[in-house]
């Protein structure tokens, strides 16, 4: 070979070897792990402050970004739980919670949400105890230990003893927006509403992200009949998550008593169009048509809410009188009739509310509120009275009888003694 064509081998670039590409390989997948890994950790850091700050949406999304990006870590699944649980999510908390256990197995920090888990669903009295004893202790989860008890209580309707947890929580965490929640929302049902309102206000001033807060502030404005502020605050809620019917339902109501008929009807179509197979945007379209005149509409559609909604007693009264003006009469007095029995049960249910909260230890009141709502179709609710008239009265032979009967899965064994704070 001539020294010139030698050469110009030598100078010929080499293909590389297998080594080197493994190399190379190697370093990328390195790099990328890093970056993973980098992302996963800023998610969890972002996800704790958020916690920190109330923020449990946030929170919610970056701990999920962040068990995205490490699934096996189970650090990443307990603070999903937790966030899921702090932003009333109980589904997604407990299977959060599921893939912490499959990684982690049994823990005391998992031990312990699953506690919270149960607590604030209104398991409260085989664990206050312990909570009690881990409260006076200072433990590092106190906030939300009086947060468990605080919304558990409010689910099984024991209002003093959720009052007696939420001043503690906010005596401790003055800034806590579930438990100034919780106090609005008591408030509003003890007949309340001044007081309500000017805590509603206060949140939000404080936490202005805040989709429940604002949604109670909306609502009791409205009721106050200050319907420009409330409809401000549905619209801004609609606008953030078109997807949620309250909001627009609220927005509706409010520009019909402004007497806004052009907006009403653009959002009546947006009801039904997004929401026409729910009861409620169903009879407010069915009402809206029938204060319209628009009577062919109005039947459609309140039959419709009927049919969705068989235990409405405002779906019932605004078919009756849409069946009255067509000249249905017999039709129209079934519907007014049953209107009536139901709207008895709802007055019998307000009596029943003020009695339970002037005499929290009495099941009886709890009990029968349980029944009128199995009668009129509303078993979840009725299981949280009857749950409720249990715990302060574990051993009530008629309470017992109800949940055999109606719910025997929850009857459950006799061993419990209430513990009241």
């Amino acid at each position: 070979m001539r020294v010139l064509d030698r050469l110009r081998l030598a100078a010929r670039p080499r293909r590389p070897g297998r080594l080197t590409v493994l190399v190379v390989v190697a370093v990328g997948l390195l790099g990328w792990q890093g970056v993973r890994l980098a992302r996963a950790y800023l998610a969890q850091n972002r996800a704790e402050a958020a916690l920190a700050r109330y923020d449990f949406p946030a929170a919610r999304d970056q701990a999920r970004r962040a068990a995205d990006l490490r699934p096996g870590k189970p650090a990443v699944w307990l603070l999903a739980a937790q966030a899921a649980r702090r932003d009333g999510d109980p589904d997604a908390a407990a299977a959060h919670l599921r893939r912490y256990a499959a990684l982690a197995g049994s823990t005391p920090d998992g031990r312990l949400e699953d506690t919270l888990q149960r607590v604030q669903a209104g398991d409260i009295e085989r664990d206050v105890d312990d909570l009690m004893a881990k409260i006076d202790a200072g433990h590092p989860a106190t906030e939300q230990l009086l947060e468990a008890l605080a919304v558990g209580s409010v689910h099984v309707y024991h209002f003093g003893r959720a009052r007696f947890w939420v001043d503690h929580l906010l005596a401790r965490f003055p800034a806590n927006p579930t438990g100034r929640l919780i106090r609005a929302r008591m408030d509003d049902v003890l007949g309340k509403l001044d007081r309500a309102t000017a805590g509603c206000r206060e949140l939000v001033a404080d936490f202005p992200d805040h989709r429940e807060a604002k949604a109670l502030l909306a609502g009791l404005l409205f009721r106050a009949q200050q319907y420009p502020e409330a409809a401000e605050l549905y619209e801004g809620l609609w606008r953030q998550r078109p997807d949620e019917l309250r909001p627009l339902l609220g927005l509706t109501r409010c520009r019909e008593r402004m007497d806004r008929a052009d907006d009403v009807r653009a959002l009546a179509r947006e009801l039904e169009g997004r929401f026409g197979g729910t009861a409620e945007a169903v009879l407010e379209c069915g009402r809206l048509a029938l204060t319209d005149g628009r009577a062919d509409d109005a039947e459609r559609l309140l039959r419709r809410a009927v049919e969705l909604a068989p235990n409405d007693h405002e779906a019932h009264y605004q078919l009756g009188l849409c069946l009255e003006r067509a000249g249905k009469a017999e039709e129209a007095r079934q519907h007014l009739e049953r209107y009536k029995r139901i709207e008895s049960d709802l007055v019998r249910l307000d009596e029943l509310l003020k009695a339970v909260v002037g005499n929290p230890q009495d099941p009886a009141p709890r009990r029968e509120a349980g029944l009128i709502c199995l009668r009129n179709g509303q078993p979840g609710e009725a299981l949280r009275w009857l749950q409720g008239a249990l715990e302060v009265a574990p051993n009530d032979p008629a309470t017992r009888a109800a949940l055999a009967e109606h719910f025997p899965a929850q009857a459950g064994p006799t061993d419990a003694r209430p513990r009241t704070p």
